[in-house]
């Protein structure tokens, strides 16, 4: 969606964006109750002082719902964009963009498979940041390496989730 700068420096959505936006967090926001829904059924724990499964996932849909909500609030009160000059139209959105971003999720997944969750996500963060446009080498590098390990410590240190080492390395 473009927030692009109106003539005056004032930023205005168009319709269009307007309608993706909401679209986007009403289906973000079902997601979410639908993860509350499902999180429910989880069997309870027997440990008085373990929290049991269900409390992660519904602190998380409750953060998308706020979040969800946050978006669109902000983009109901959010003046409208003047028409568009014909010279000063950003760039259009690229479905093949959209589609080599999906298949990259996909090719990252089946590879989590066999090469693990580290091998697999560094060029997965890679090529993301550089389809969307960033074109520093070595920060895309840099980045794609730190938040790897800082998902990867969040949820084997501090959650206590093992994430796939793949069949390459067993």
């Amino acid at each position: 969606m473009s927030n692009a700068p109106a003539p005056g420096g004032k930023v205005g959505l168009r319709p269009q964006d307007r309608l993706a936006t909401l679209v986007i967090a009403a289906l973000v926001m079902a997601v979410a109750v639908a993860a509350i829904i499902v999180a429910g059924d989880f069997p309870p724990t027997m440990l008085e002082t373990d929290v049991g499964p269900a409390r992660f996932p519904i602190i998380f849909a409750v953060a998308l719902l706020v979040l969800c909500a946050i978006l669109v609030f902000n983009t109901l009160r959010a003046p409208a964009a003047p028409p568009d000059d014909p010279a000063e139209v950003g760039p259009k959105i690229s479905y093949g963009t959209v589609a080599i971003g999906i298949a990259l999720t996909a090719l990252c997944l089946f590879a989590m498979e066999h090469v693990g969750y580290m091998v697999a996500t560094v060029p997965y963060l890679f090529a993301l940041m550089w389809l969307m446009g960033r074109r520093n080498l070595i920060m895309n590098a840099v980045l794609a390496v730190g938040l790897t390990i800082l998902i990867d410590v969040a949820f084997v240190y501090a959650l206590n989730v093992p994430l796939p080492t793949g069949s390459l390395f067993e």
